[in-house]
């Protein structure tokens, strides 16, 4: 079912990135010269963002904050909830918002919630979000997330080890502007991506690309009906950067133009939660400016997958800060 909101606008949204890379060709010891380079060709990643030791995620999310807050015309006082979004909390307990909403100094009384989620987060985050400002007395919802999910992985797994980068953003959604959202949410019961206690990050990379290129087609094709959109009048379709196959694969299948469809993942690796919003940021620092047509959709651990169409600002997007 496709869910319609008026009046809502996402009004900033800022990138982190750790300052430290790691180039794929260095795991050509480890995997061997001739399956990096097939990682590489199929998959699209060059080099990925890692954390250090001592970065946390809610680091990187308060300096996308920070930006988002210098950058923009938003004061803190009207922020009336916190949702922070990742698979990679800093803490099983307190919530990890808690202690955002403290770093950042905004209102005790405001709501603060953890949301456990992954490469679908940021679009999960925006559907709650548009839910909580059916509220009167909410003006404005800061999402906040990201993920440092390199130091989940099996650095002996070549499906995962050269795959994800670390990286946070920060968002403000608010009460404004005369625009329809148009969303549709998924979810089917699966252990094709997981992240079991004390053990690394697992994925069955088979069993998640069946599922990327016959479900979220469909979604994608049946957000754009209901909002009266065709591949033509179509700005961009900005998706989850999984990997660069499956972002070609998905826009072949939805019968939009490559041109449209950007991938960026050759330098940021799959940023998980914060991959769409570093996408925005991305494509902003790069020039893309005014209003545009676009549909969104993320897709990943659950298995979750969420599509919105909307008319997205790109002038509120900050280009990404590095987090030294």
């Amino acid at each position: 079912m496709v869910e319609s909101f008026k009046g809502l606008s996402v009004r900033a949204i800022a990138c982190a990135v750790p300052e430290t890379t790691v180039s794929v060709a260095s795991f050509s010891e480890t995997f061997g010269a001739d399956k990096v380079a097939r990682f590489r060709d199929v998959v699209g990643i060059d080099c990925f963002h890692v954390a250090s030791s001592d970065q946390h995620t809610s680091d990187l999310a308060v300096a996308a904050a920070e930006k988002l807050f210098a950058e923009s015309a938003i004061p803190r006082d009207t922020i009336d909830a916190i949702l922070f979004i990742s698979q990679t909390p800093d803490a099983i307990a307190p919530a990890t918002a808690i202690a955002l909403q403290q770093r950042l100094g905004l209102s005790p009384h405001i709501l603060a919630l953890d949301i456990n989620q992954g490469c679908a987060g940021f679009l999960v985050g925006l559907q709650t979000a548009a839910h909580l400002l059916a509220s009167p007395s909410l003006r404005n919802i800061l999402l906040l997330g990201g993920d440092t999910l390199t130091r989940c992985v099996d650095p002996a797994d070549p499906a995962t080890a050269m795959l994800f980068g670390d990286a946070g953003f920060a968002a403000v959604i608010g009460r404004e502007g005369d625009g329809t959202w148009y969303l549709e949410s998924q979810l089917d019961a699966s252990v094709a991506i997981t992240i079991p206690h004390g053990q690394p990050f697992k994925m069955s990379g088979a069993e998640v690309f069946n599922f990327t290129i016959t479900q979220v087609p469909e979604q994608i094709l049946h957000v754009m009906d209901a909002a009266r959109l065709t591949p033509e009048t179509l700005d961009y379709l900005l998706l989850h950067q999984a990997n660069a196959f499956i972002v070609r694969q998905v826009a072949r299948m939805c019968r939009v133009p490559e041109a449209k469809v950007p991938c960026r993942i050759a330098q940021r690796g799959n940023t998980s939660v914060a991959s769409l919003p570093l996408l925005l940021c991305d494509l902003k620092a790069e020039g893309v400016t005014g209003q545009q047509h676009v549909v969104c959709s993320a897709f990943g651990v659950g298995l979750t997958w969420v599509s919105v169409a909307l008319t997205l600002d790109f002038d509120t997007c900050q280009p990404p800060v590095l987090l030294s």
